[in-house]
């Protein structure tokens, strides 16, 4: 009876929700379907997308990177072809990209109300004028739009052209530089906004302006994150679980904005005390001569009782994020077209010749409006780049359209403007930039609609013209004085989604000044001018005929002497010591294929890392990476350097024959290495890595395995008894590798020596103190001048480490020389010593090697010296951040730990490298432990003669080219999202696509570890052992790590893990 009660129950359930399903999308939270006014199928006017999951279109964003929720819009415009319908979270959601439903909604008088995702903006702006409705939306927009009238703006225009030759003046001196337009606009159009609408200059809070733009970063953050999340769309879910990451950042920038009004009532109230004395007690403060601004109508407003402090503290939040943040967008989209269609950039600079003087002394409103094709450029830009590419709407009551849907009360609408500036029902060829789309005769047949970067109708921008006008002026200003040269590739521009149009990758362009190619001329005349005046002057000279001749003697040789500096610079960076300069195969600047550093000195790059400390040399490659974006070239001391942070140019450069001698920073370690394998060349280095190679073969590294896996439970001795335990990883870890290398590789254990151990490890770190030193001070690059005045200062220390090594061998051929003591009486004499089945070590075969006159005792001495620091600090590096990793992200954890439970066990017999290649995971996560952290972030390769790239540039002979492996493994390029860890990256599936060279922990090409299986067998072996026993829980922030430079990659503080036995 209870069954038929509840078949019956369960039938009623479901034909009561197939009835409720026609009115309300049931599977989406029961949200409340469009429907069409005759009945119309949906589907023929407005398509509904299949969702990603059961839920309608509820999770379609969800776990989508910034790229991702911007391209799934434009996937669905493709693939839909005209507006459509989605279902989300008890939600319907109308996409419109056609001009004519866009018109209909932006006119509508229902659908004046901002739509929902603007409500994830309130933390921010609270509800000003771009997020308020009803009657304060009508107020504010009645109070404000006179602020931006014609004779206000034309006040304005004295400060844009200020602010414009002001943003010029850091390029003072240059003729050309590469710059980001990431990091220089948005600080100018910041500066312009707060002067003119806000009447308070920034010149006195640079730092302050600068954290109020970074954390609007941490701001837009929130607002993508609440975007793809549908849990966090509603208020309270977000203020119990999220809120709280984002308060900091939201305190910057309202500090910033209060500031900013105390700022401007101090100086009305001055200019209040000091107006003249004939004006009454009920004049206007605001009706003077001196300069308006819109936060003083809001002043003014407050005074009346309009408004409220918290009032002018959201318009003021609002104004300056609507009018930095989106005309910077205008600007760098505006200038990359400028350096991508130099034909069109030239008709704007002819133009701007014809209309505004060299001194810009008419450079007012009416002169820019005669600037009409420069105005077609920007709106073109503008088309195709909107600031912002998506604007929405709420119906606050049921609304019919236009079209015949009729839309619920809580309908969302999202106008896609990027998408109808590119539908080709309104522009052909909409991919293509074409400044004449926006002529006169052009514009008459298209709909007014199909255009509206300002958006449009009753909640138009009303900052549209003063926009047009800021970026219009920087545009002559700029176009006056440089050409704006390609330095990016529009083509591998990702899209993010963002409150504005962001980017993935940053926009760079190169200004070359456009006096550049008169300099020359002007020089000579100059000095020409100089040496007739001495002449003149000389003539009025009365006696002393001789000192008359030597004056004019050393007049002429220094005017010969500077000519021939001059012309001789051409080809030598004459500051940076005589560096003979990079060239191209074609004759084109080699600026325009590599960028060159500006310096911190006069001596080019000389001295750029002279008096930085650990961190700060680490860091001054990582900062020219980003702000160049791409390889880059230095002079220093008379060199060329060449700085590698892509993968095509680090494949040529680690495979070119001529490119085969390590650079010059491996000089430094010649006291320690002296010429082992790491820092040979030529012959030896070929003699070398053939006697070598063999010796980490797969039979070999079999042999290893049980050392391995011996050295792994000893390491885990030292827990024993102990529950949890916090450990220091950079003291326990290197101990661990020191005993494996020299066991395996030395055939020596250290248990006896195992302070002389530690000593050998201490004094390590002298070594490379000394390496640093030299590296950062260029008058110890010279062999001569170190030896002079710095080799003493770490003589005891490579005796510690030589002494170390040397015992090492010893004790090996004492041991070889009691094996054949032993087995004399049973081995031939013609046997080799070699072919026993005991355990077989590297340094035998130097040993055998040095019977047959292949190598002697100070050639052992370099390739063991140079085995066990690659073998021993290297893959420690490996296994401190793999064991971090493993602390940072349980989930990964979980999954390894699982993994070899599934392939090891317990006692790990089993434990060998036919198990070891079965964990998978395992190795992706190493891999990607790697990828972010690479032992040696850096490798350094000498052009032995003149060397051409396939790039195109030639090299002189004794370039340096540094391969930053730090930069290419986080190069955007190849790697999605760089900074976060998701070892799925090397899933084979995942890389095929990617570029072999943007991935080279263990270097490449002719010179590649020859260790690098065995790094990985000692990693995965610790790892094993120790996820067996324990799981690894954080002890240290990754956001507190302080990367310096080192041998190899080295952190400021240690790092710390704790261990949790396994129950």
């Amino acid at each position: 009876m209870i069954v038929v009660w509840l078949v019956l129950a369960l039938s009623a359930l479901l034909h009561w929700l197939y009835r409720v399903n026609k009115d309300y999308h049931v599977l989406s939270l029961f949200a409340k379907r469009i429907r069409s006014k005759d009945g119309t199928p949906m589907e023929l006017i407005a398509p509904t997308p299949k969702g990603k999951s059961i839920f309608g279109n509820t999770f379609d964003l969800y776990g989508r990177d910034h790229a991702g929720v911007f391209n799934h819009s434009r996937e669905r415009a493709a693939q839909m072809g005209t507006s459509y319908i989605e279902y989300s979270f008890g939600t319907a959601i109308y996409n419109i990209i056609d001009a004519e439903t866009a018109e209909n909604v932006m006119n509508h008088p229902n659908l004046i109300t901002k739509g929902l995702v603007y409500n994830f903006l309130h933390p921010f702006l609270r509800t000003g004028l771009l997020t308020s409705t009803g009657k304060k939306w009508h107020a504010r927009r009645k109070m404000l739009t006179p602020t931006f009238h014609f004779n206000i703006l034309n006040q304005f225009q004295e400060i844009f052209k200020t602010e414009s030759q002001k943003f010029l003046q850091q390029f003072e001196g240059q003729d050309d530089i590469t710059v980001c337009l990431h990091d220089v606009i948005p600080r100018f159009t910041l500066n312009s906004i707060c002067e003119t609408a806000m009447g308070v200059k920034l010149d006195e809070m640079a730092e302050k302006g600068d954290r109020y733009r970074e954390n609007f970063g941490q701001i837009e953050e929130c607002f993508i994150r609440r975007l793809s999340n549908p849990l966090f769309w509603g208020d309270k879910l977000f203020n119990i679980f999220a809120a709280k990451d984002y308060a900091a950042a939201l305190d910057v920038v309202h500090g910033f904005s209060s500031e900013i009004i105390a700022k401007r009532r101090v100086l009305l109230k001055d200019e209040l005390d000091k107006s003249p004395s004939t004006q009454t007690a009920d004049d206007d403060g605001f009706v003077s001569k001196k300069r308006f601004a819109m936060l003083d109508t809001l002043i003014h407003a407050e005074k009346d009782g309009l408004i409220d402090h918290i009032g002018i503290c959201e318009e003021v939040d609002t104004l300056m994020f609507e009018g930095y943040d989106t005309t910077s967008i205008g600007l760098i989209f505006g200038l990359m077209n400028m350096s991508l269609y130099p034909d069109k950039q030239e008709l704007c600079f002819q133009e701007i010749q014809e209309h505004i003087d060299d001194d810009l002394g008419n450079l007012d409103v009416s002169q820019l409006n005669k600037l009409k094709y420069l105005e077609y450029f920007m709106k073109e830009t503008m088309r195709l780049f909107p600031s912002v590419p998506i604007m929405g709407r709420e119906a606050v009551q049921e609304t019919e359209l236009a079209n015949g849907l009729i839309l619920p009360k809580g309908a969302q609408i999202t106008l896609h403007v990027f998408d109808i500036h590119r539908n080709t029902k309104y522009w052909d060829s909409p991919e293509e930039f074409r400044p004449e789309r926006f002529l006169p005769e052009n514009v008459l047949d298209r709909h007014t609609y199909a255009y509206v970067p300002f958006s449009a109708g009753q909640r138009n921008c009303i900052g549209q013209k003063y926009a047009m006008q800021e970026m219009k002026t920087l545009m002559v200003v700029l176009l006056k004085q440089f050409r704006v040269v390609k330095a990016i590739n529009p083509q591998k521009i990702v899209f993010h989604m963002g409150i504005t149009l962001r980017t993935r990758n940053k926009i760079r362009v190169k200004l070359v000044r456009r006096n550049f190619g008169f300099y020359t001329g002007i020089v000579c005349l100059q000095n020409r001018l100089l040496e007739i005046s001495v002449i003149s002057w000389l003539r009025h000279l009365r006696g002393c005929g001789c000192l008359k001749m030597l004056f004019l003697w050393l007049v002429g040789a220094s005017i010969v002497l500077l000519r021939w500096i001059y012309r001789l610079n051409r080809n030598y960076c004459i500051l940076g010591f005589f560096a003979k300069r990079i060239r191209t195969r074609n004759g084109q600047p080699p600026e325009s294929i590599a960028p060159f550093v500006k310096g911190s000195t006069i001596f080019a790059n000389s001295f750029d890392l002279y008096g930085k400390d650990h961190s700060g040399i680490f860091e001054h490659s990582r900062d020219c990476a980003k702000i160049l974006g791409r390889s880059y070239v230095e002079y220093a001391m008379g060199t060329a350097i060449y700085n590698v942070i892509d993968a095509d140019n680090a494949e040529h450069v680690l495979n070119d024959p001529n490119l085969i001698n390590k650079g010059m920073v491996y000089y430094f370690l010649h006291p320690f290495l002296r010429t082992g394998l790491l820092t040979s060349t030529g012959k030896k280095w070929h003699a070398r890595r053939k006697m070598l190679t063999p010796t980490f073969h797969f039979n070999i590294l079999n042999q290893f395995q049980d050392i391995l896996i011996t050295e792994s439970l000893k390491f885990l001795q030292q827990f024993k008894d102990k529950d949890e335990a916090i450990i220091s990883l950079n003291e326990v870890i290197p101990r661990f590798t020191l005993n494996s290398i020299c066991e395996t590789s030395m055939g020596v254990k250290l248990d006896e020596m195992a302070e002389k151990g530690d000593r050998y490890r201490a004094n390590f770190s002298q070594i490379e103190e000394c390496f640093i030193r030299r590296m950062s001070n260029p008058l110890l690059w010279s062999d001569t001048l170190f030896k002079m005045f710095a080799e003493k200062d770490y003589a005891a220390a490579l005796d510690v480490v030589h002494g170390f090594s040397s015992e090492i061998i010893a004790k090996r051929r004492d041991q070889l020389n009691d094996d054949m003591d032993d087995r004399r009486n049973t081995q031939a004499a013609d046997d080799e010593l070699f072919t026993t089945k005991k355990r077989f070590a590297m340094l035998d075969t130097l040993i055998r090697a040095e019977k047959d006159g292949l190598i002697d005792h100070i050639g052992i001495c370099e390739e063991v010296d140079t085995l066990m620091f690659e073998g021993y600090d290297t893959t420690s590096i490996g296994l401190i951040f793999g064991l971090m990793n493993m602390s940072l992200y349980p989930d990964e954890q979980e999954k390894c730990f699982k993994e070899i439970q599934a392939h090891i066990d317990d006692e790990l017999n089993n434990l060998d490298i036919g198990q070891l290649n079965k964990l998978k995971n395992l190795e992706y996560f190493i891999k990607e432990t790697m990828r972010l952290y690479p032992s040696v972030p850096a490798i350094g390769r000498e052009a032995t003669r003149e060397t051409e790239l396939a790039n195109g540039l030639i090299f002189p002979k004794g370039s340096q080219l540094a391969v930053h492996i730090f930069d290419i493994h986080r190069n955007p390029e190849y790697w999605d999202a760089p900074e976060e860890f998701r070892p799925e990256r090397f899933l084979p599936e995942n890389s095929q696509s990617r570029h072999t060279y943007a991935y080279i922990p263990f270097s490449a090409g002719q010179r590649n570890c020859i260790g690098q299986k065995f790094a990985m067998q000692e990693m995965k072996t610790l790892m094993v052992a120790v996820l067996k026993q324990f799981q690894i829980l954080p002890q240290t922030d990754p956001k507190s790590i302080v990367f310096q430079t080192g041998l190899t990659l080295r952190t400021q503080k240690q790092i710390h893990v704790k261990l949790l036995r396994r129950k």
